[in-house]
Protein backbone atom coordinates (compact mmCIF):
# COMPACT_ATOMS: atom_id res chain seq x y z
CA UNK A 1 0.00 0.00 0.00
CA UNK A 2 1.00 3.61 -0.78
CA UNK A 3 1.50 5.94 2.16
CA UNK A 4 1.73 9.68 1.31
CA UNK A 5 4.83 10.96 2.57
CA UNK A 6 5.35 13.38 5.64
CA UNK A 7 8.56 15.42 4.49
CA UNK A 8 11.21 15.11 1.86
CA UNK A 9 14.70 14.67 3.22
CA UNK A 10 18.28 15.06 1.50
CA UNK A 11 18.71 12.02 0.55
CA UNK A 12 15.96 12.22 -1.78
CA UNK A 13 17.31 14.38 -4.28
CA UNK A 14 20.45 13.00 -3.82
CA UNK A 15 19.94 10.43 -7.20
CA UNK A 16 17.47 13.04 -9.15
CA UNK A 17 18.25 12.29 -12.97
CA UNK A 18 19.89 14.89 -14.89
CA UNK A 19 17.35 13.30 -17.71
CA UNK A 20 14.38 15.44 -16.31
CA UNK A 21 16.23 18.70 -17.81
CA UNK A 22 16.48 17.34 -21.03
CA UNK A 23 12.39 16.16 -20.79
CA UNK A 24 11.51 19.73 -19.27
CA UNK A 25 13.41 21.21 -22.59
CA UNK A 26 12.00 19.19 -24.74
CA UNK A 27 8.31 19.88 -23.23
CA UNK A 28 9.08 23.79 -23.27
CA UNK A 29 10.36 23.10 -27.25
CA UNK A 30 6.86 22.01 -28.31
CA UNK A 31 5.23 24.09 -26.24
CA UNK A 32 6.74 27.33 -27.35
CA UNK A 33 6.08 26.03 -30.95
CA UNK A 34 2.62 25.20 -30.53
CA UNK A 35 1.86 28.99 -29.37
CA UNK A 36 2.18 29.46 -33.37
CA UNK A 37 -1.30 27.73 -33.61
CA UNK A 38 -2.57 29.84 -30.43
CA UNK A 39 -2.13 27.51 -28.38
CA UNK A 40 -1.23 28.98 -25.26
CA UNK A 41 -2.00 26.77 -21.88
CA UNK A 42 0.24 24.30 -22.95
CA UNK A 43 3.18 26.70 -22.53
CA UNK A 44 1.97 27.78 -19.08
CA UNK A 45 2.08 24.07 -18.31
CA UNK A 46 5.81 23.66 -19.67
CA UNK A 47 6.53 26.60 -17.53
CA UNK A 48 5.66 24.80 -14.54
CA UNK A 49 6.81 21.46 -15.18
CA UNK A 50 9.88 22.72 -16.08
CA UNK A 51 10.72 24.93 -13.46
CA UNK A 52 10.12 22.33 -10.40
CA UNK A 53 12.34 20.28 -12.70
CA UNK A 54 15.06 23.11 -12.65
CA UNK A 55 14.47 23.60 -8.87
CA UNK A 56 14.37 20.22 -7.91
CA UNK A 57 18.03 19.73 -9.57
CA UNK A 58 19.16 22.94 -8.21
CA UNK A 59 18.31 21.74 -5.17
CA UNK A 60 20.15 18.84 -5.93
CA UNK A 61 23.59 20.48 -6.61
CA UNK A 62 23.13 22.29 -3.89
CA UNK A 63 22.86 19.37 -1.33
CA UNK A 64 25.03 17.04 -3.27
CA UNK A 65 27.69 18.52 -4.94
CA UNK A 66 29.79 15.97 -5.09
CA UNK A 67 27.50 13.45 -6.77
CA UNK A 68 26.76 16.53 -9.41
CA UNK A 69 30.70 16.61 -9.86
CA UNK A 70 30.99 12.89 -10.27
CA UNK A 71 28.08 12.56 -13.16
CA UNK A 72 30.05 15.18 -15.16
CA UNK A 73 32.81 12.97 -15.21
CA UNK A 74 30.31 10.43 -16.94
CA UNK A 75 30.16 10.77 -21.02
CA UNK A 76 26.57 10.37 -20.86
CA UNK A 77 25.08 12.41 -17.98
CA UNK A 78 27.98 15.15 -17.77
CA UNK A 79 26.64 15.77 -21.02
CA UNK A 80 22.99 16.03 -20.59
CA UNK A 81 23.53 18.77 -18.02
CA UNK A 82 23.42 21.83 -20.49
CA UNK A 83 20.05 20.95 -21.31
CA UNK A 84 19.48 22.86 -17.92
CA UNK A 85 20.46 26.40 -19.13
CA UNK A 86 18.81 25.58 -22.28
CA UNK A 87 15.85 25.06 -20.26
CA UNK A 88 16.22 28.56 -18.45
CA UNK A 89 16.88 30.07 -21.88
CA UNK A 90 13.37 28.76 -23.27
CA UNK A 91 11.85 29.82 -19.29
CA UNK A 92 13.22 33.53 -20.06
CA UNK A 93 11.68 33.85 -23.68
CA UNK A 94 8.06 33.33 -21.70
CA UNK A 95 9.21 36.09 -19.09
CA UNK A 96 9.93 38.89 -21.62
CA UNK A 97 5.97 40.28 -22.20
CA UNK A 98 6.13 39.81 -17.81
CA UNK A 99 9.30 41.84 -17.46
CA UNK A 100 12.21 41.98 -19.77
CA UNK A 101 15.03 43.25 -18.25
CA UNK A 102 14.75 39.96 -15.61
CA UNK A 103 14.17 37.85 -19.23
CA UNK A 104 17.83 39.24 -20.14
CA UNK A 105 19.53 38.85 -17.18
CA UNK A 106 17.42 35.38 -17.08
CA UNK A 107 19.18 34.53 -20.70
CA UNK A 108 22.81 35.97 -20.41
CA UNK A 109 22.68 33.58 -17.23
CA UNK A 110 21.74 31.10 -18.48
CA UNK A 111 23.99 31.30 -21.93
CA UNK A 112 26.97 31.67 -19.10
CA UNK A 113 26.13 28.66 -17.52
CA UNK A 114 25.74 26.56 -20.60
CA UNK A 115 29.62 27.74 -21.58
CA UNK A 116 30.67 26.96 -17.51
CA UNK A 117 29.18 23.68 -17.99
CA UNK A 118 30.70 23.06 -21.52
CA UNK A 119 33.86 23.94 -20.13
CA UNK A 120 33.67 21.22 -17.12
CA UNK A 121 32.39 18.54 -19.19
CA UNK A 122 34.97 18.91 -21.85
CA UNK A 123 37.83 19.13 -19.56
CA UNK A 124 36.55 15.83 -17.54
CA UNK A 125 36.38 14.14 -21.19
CA UNK A 126 39.50 15.40 -23.04
CA UNK A 127 41.42 13.59 -19.68
CA UNK A 128 41.07 10.60 -20.60
CA UNK A 129 39.82 10.93 -23.97
CA UNK A 130 38.43 7.78 -25.90
CA UNK A 131 36.82 8.27 -28.73
CA UNK A 132 33.99 5.56 -28.20
CA UNK A 133 32.70 7.75 -25.30
CA UNK A 134 31.88 10.29 -27.86
CA UNK A 135 28.15 10.56 -27.99
CA UNK A 136 26.08 12.19 -29.68
CA UNK A 137 24.86 14.00 -26.54
CA UNK A 138 27.64 15.85 -26.84
CA UNK A 139 25.79 18.26 -28.96
CA UNK A 140 23.93 19.34 -26.35
CA UNK A 141 27.29 20.84 -24.31
CA UNK A 142 28.76 22.01 -27.98
CA UNK A 143 26.08 22.94 -30.44
CA UNK A 144 23.03 23.11 -27.65
CA UNK A 145 24.19 27.28 -27.00
CA UNK A 146 23.04 27.81 -30.16
CA UNK A 147 19.60 27.78 -28.92
CA UNK A 148 20.63 31.10 -27.24
CA UNK A 149 20.36 32.33 -30.76
CA UNK A 150 17.42 31.07 -31.14
CA UNK A 151 15.35 32.58 -28.54
CA UNK A 152 17.27 35.67 -28.96
CA UNK A 153 14.59 38.21 -30.46
CA UNK A 154 13.19 39.45 -28.12
CA UNK A 155 16.70 39.76 -25.92
CA UNK A 156 17.57 42.68 -28.41
CA UNK A 157 21.23 41.64 -28.40
CA UNK A 158 22.01 40.84 -32.38
CA UNK A 159 26.05 41.32 -32.45
CA UNK A 160 26.03 38.78 -29.34
CA UNK A 161 23.26 36.44 -30.87
CA UNK A 162 25.17 36.28 -33.94
CA UNK A 163 28.59 35.56 -32.04
CA UNK A 164 26.93 32.45 -30.94
CA UNK A 165 24.68 31.31 -33.88
CA UNK A 166 28.73 31.06 -35.87
CA UNK A 167 30.12 29.25 -33.03
CA UNK A 168 27.40 26.66 -32.77
CA UNK A 169 27.79 26.19 -36.22
CA UNK A 170 30.97 25.81 -36.42
CA UNK A 171 30.66 23.51 -33.57
CA UNK A 172 28.26 21.68 -35.64
CA UNK A 173 30.02 21.01 -38.75
CA UNK A 174 33.76 19.59 -36.63
CA UNK A 175 31.91 17.65 -33.96
CA UNK A 176 29.57 16.72 -36.44
CA UNK A 177 32.16 15.21 -39.05
CA UNK A 178 33.82 13.35 -35.81
CA UNK A 179 30.50 11.90 -34.70
CA UNK A 180 29.49 10.53 -37.85
CA UNK A 181 32.58 8.76 -38.46
CA UNK A 182 32.50 7.70 -34.60
CA UNK A 183 29.03 6.13 -34.55
CA UNK A 184 30.07 4.64 -38.14
CA UNK A 185 33.46 2.88 -37.63
CA UNK A 186 33.37 2.55 -34.29
CA UNK A 187 31.61 0.30 -31.11
CA UNK A 188 27.65 0.32 -31.97
CA UNK A 189 25.53 2.54 -29.13
CA UNK A 190 23.96 0.02 -26.66
CA UNK A 191 21.70 0.47 -23.74
CA UNK A 192 20.34 3.83 -22.79
CA UNK A 193 23.27 5.16 -24.80
CA UNK A 194 20.93 3.72 -28.24
CA UNK A 195 18.63 6.34 -27.20
CA UNK A 196 20.37 9.34 -27.55
CA UNK A 197 21.17 8.91 -31.09
CA UNK A 198 17.78 11.26 -31.75
CA UNK A 199 19.91 14.03 -30.88
CA UNK A 200 22.05 13.30 -34.08
CA UNK A 201 18.66 15.20 -35.55
CA UNK A 202 18.72 18.32 -33.20
CA UNK A 203 22.11 20.33 -34.00
CA UNK A 204 20.97 21.06 -37.64
CA UNK A 205 17.16 22.49 -36.88
CA UNK A 206 18.98 24.56 -34.08
CA UNK A 207 21.26 26.27 -36.64
CA UNK A 208 18.52 26.71 -38.53
CA UNK A 209 15.94 28.27 -36.17
CA UNK A 210 19.28 30.15 -34.85
CA UNK A 211 20.39 31.59 -38.59
CA UNK A 212 16.74 32.52 -39.36
CA UNK A 213 16.31 34.72 -35.84
CA UNK A 214 19.44 36.32 -36.17
CA UNK A 215 19.19 37.34 -39.83
CA UNK A 216 15.95 39.09 -41.64
CA UNK A 217 18.24 38.26 -45.28
CA UNK A 218 19.97 35.25 -44.38
CA UNK A 219 22.58 34.50 -47.01
CA UNK A 220 20.13 32.37 -49.17
CA UNK A 221 22.66 29.45 -50.35
CA UNK A 222 23.87 28.90 -46.19
CA UNK A 223 20.01 28.84 -45.54
CA UNK A 224 18.89 26.31 -47.96
CA UNK A 225 22.09 23.96 -46.84
CA UNK A 226 20.82 24.31 -43.30
CA UNK A 227 17.29 23.68 -44.36
CA UNK A 228 18.48 20.78 -46.31
CA UNK A 229 20.29 19.02 -43.27
CA UNK A 230 17.06 19.88 -41.48
CA UNK A 231 14.76 17.95 -43.52
CA UNK A 232 17.06 15.15 -43.71
CA UNK A 233 17.03 15.48 -39.73
CA UNK A 234 13.66 15.56 -39.69
CA UNK A 235 13.05 12.18 -41.95
CA UNK A 236 15.73 10.44 -39.66
CA UNK A 237 13.90 11.21 -36.66
CA UNK A 238 10.82 9.72 -38.20
CA UNK A 239 12.91 6.75 -38.99
CA UNK A 240 14.37 6.39 -35.24
CA UNK A 241 11.36 6.84 -33.63
CA UNK A 242 9.46 3.01 -33.82
CA UNK A 243 12.61 1.70 -33.09
CA UNK A 244 13.25 3.83 -29.60
CA UNK A 245 10.45 4.41 -27.70
CA UNK A 246 9.61 0.95 -28.43
CA UNK A 247 10.19 -0.03 -25.08
CA UNK A 248 9.15 -0.33 -21.47
CA UNK A 249 8.85 4.03 -19.99
CA UNK A 250 12.56 4.79 -19.03
CA UNK A 251 13.17 8.15 -18.31
CA UNK A 252 16.27 7.69 -20.71
CA UNK A 253 13.93 8.45 -23.65
CA UNK A 254 14.12 12.08 -22.47
CA UNK A 255 16.95 12.23 -25.62
CA UNK A 256 13.43 11.61 -28.00
CA UNK A 257 11.60 15.18 -27.00
CA UNK A 258 14.10 18.18 -27.77
CA UNK A 259 14.87 16.94 -30.71
CA UNK A 260 11.23 16.97 -32.29
CA UNK A 261 10.05 20.17 -30.09
CA UNK A 262 13.17 22.13 -32.40
CA UNK A 263 12.36 20.22 -35.31
CA UNK A 264 9.09 22.24 -35.41
CA UNK A 265 10.15 25.20 -34.71
CA UNK A 266 12.88 25.01 -37.38
CA UNK A 267 10.07 23.81 -39.89
CA UNK A 268 7.92 26.72 -38.29
CA UNK A 269 10.43 29.47 -39.36
CA UNK A 270 11.86 28.34 -42.58
CA UNK A 271 8.05 28.54 -43.87
CA UNK A 272 7.64 31.43 -42.36
CA UNK A 273 11.08 32.73 -44.66
CA UNK A 274 9.65 31.24 -47.40
CA UNK A 275 6.25 32.90 -47.82
CA UNK A 276 7.84 36.03 -47.21
CA UNK A 277 9.74 35.50 -50.15
CA UNK A 278 6.44 34.04 -52.39
CA UNK A 279 8.56 30.59 -53.19
CA UNK A 280 5.50 27.99 -54.07
CA UNK A 281 7.01 24.78 -51.20
CA UNK A 282 5.05 26.58 -48.22
CA UNK A 283 1.81 24.93 -48.65
CA UNK A 284 4.00 21.62 -49.25
CA UNK A 285 6.09 21.71 -46.13
CA UNK A 286 3.18 22.98 -43.77
CA UNK A 287 1.60 19.93 -44.41
CA UNK A 288 4.78 18.12 -43.07
CA UNK A 289 4.93 20.26 -40.37
CA UNK A 290 1.56 19.12 -39.62
CA UNK A 291 2.57 15.73 -39.30
CA UNK A 292 5.55 16.76 -37.10
CA UNK A 293 3.12 19.09 -34.90
CA UNK A 294 1.07 15.88 -34.09
CA UNK A 295 4.24 13.52 -34.33
CA UNK A 296 6.11 15.39 -31.65
CA UNK A 297 2.43 16.56 -29.03
CA UNK A 298 2.39 12.74 -28.73
CA UNK A 299 5.80 11.55 -28.30
CA UNK A 300 6.37 14.27 -25.92
CA UNK A 301 3.54 14.41 -24.11
CA UNK A 302 3.67 10.63 -23.56
CA UNK A 303 6.98 11.43 -22.10
CA UNK A 304 6.19 14.12 -19.83
CA UNK A 305 2.77 12.49 -18.29
CA UNK A 306 4.97 9.18 -17.52
CA UNK A 307 7.40 11.06 -15.86
CA UNK A 308 5.04 13.40 -14.08
CA UNK A 309 4.02 9.98 -12.66
CA UNK A 310 7.53 8.79 -11.33
CA UNK A 311 7.79 12.51 -9.72
CA UNK A 312 4.56 11.69 -7.51
CA UNK A 313 5.61 8.20 -6.49
CA UNK A 314 9.12 9.70 -5.72
CA UNK A 315 7.99 12.60 -3.94
CA UNK A 316 4.72 12.36 -2.66
CA UNK A 317 4.03 8.85 -2.24
CA UNK A 318 6.71 6.68 -0.38
CA UNK A 319 8.21 4.49 -3.12
CA UNK A 320 11.40 5.07 -5.18
CA UNK A 321 11.27 4.60 -8.58
CA UNK A 322 13.41 7.60 -10.42
CA UNK A 323 16.29 5.73 -11.99
CA UNK A 324 19.47 6.52 -13.61
CA UNK A 325 20.32 7.13 -17.61
CA UNK A 326 24.43 6.88 -17.30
Amino acid sequence: MKTIRKEISKSDFQNIPIAIAGISLGFMSISTALVEFNIFWVRHLAVIFSSISILILLMKTFLHPKQVWEELKNPLAGSIYPTISMTIMLIAVYIVKLNLQFAKVLWIGATILHLVIFIMFTVHMLRNFKITNMLPSWFISTVGIGLAAVTSKPMEMPYLSRAIFYYSLILFIVLGIIMTYRLIFMEKLEGNKKFTLMIMTAPANICLAGYLAVYENPNIVLLQILALLGYASIIYSFILLPRLINTKFTLALAPLTFPLGIGVTAAQRYIKYLNSIGLGMEEILRYILYIQVIVSVAVIGYIVIKTVDLFVKEFILIENNLERID
